[in-house]
């Protein structure tokens, strides 16, 4: 069965519950009136557990940073050698895609240092 968001007019309690897909109301454990299903909402609710309370990082914050990190990993990885294959020299030098090392030659660019 999935779970529905519950909430009661009368006292404004909010209940999440497993019910059927068919049942619309449900008797509210606080003042016994009953409370209406709510329209579902779309994706999931926002992540606020604390992973490491010593430091107070969360999960969120901390997929971020690695997410951000896998992409800026794979696009000098991946991407920019096959983009070096299809544009001209001097593109790429603009872009920094390829750039001239100390000994004067043309080498794959580096990503980006982290500030």
């Amino acid at each position: 069965m999935p779970k529905y968001r519950f909430t009661c007019s009368s006292c404004n309690v909010e209940h999440e519950k497993f019910a059927s897909p068919k049942q619309e109301e449900l008797p509210c454990p606080t003042c016994g009136t009953s409370m209406r299903r709510e329209f579902p909402m779309n994706g999931s609710q926002k992540v606020t557990e604390i992973v490491d309370s010593f430091t107070g990082i969360t999960n969120e914050e901390d997929q971020k940073l690695k997410t951000k990190d896998r992409k800026t990993n794979h696009f000098w990885e991946v991407e920019v050698p096959r983009l070096v294959q299809h544009y001209s020299l001097q593109t790429c030098l603009e872009e920094g895609w390829l750039v001239y090392n100390d000994k004067g030659e043309l080498v794959v660019g580096k990503a980006p240092k982290k500030r």
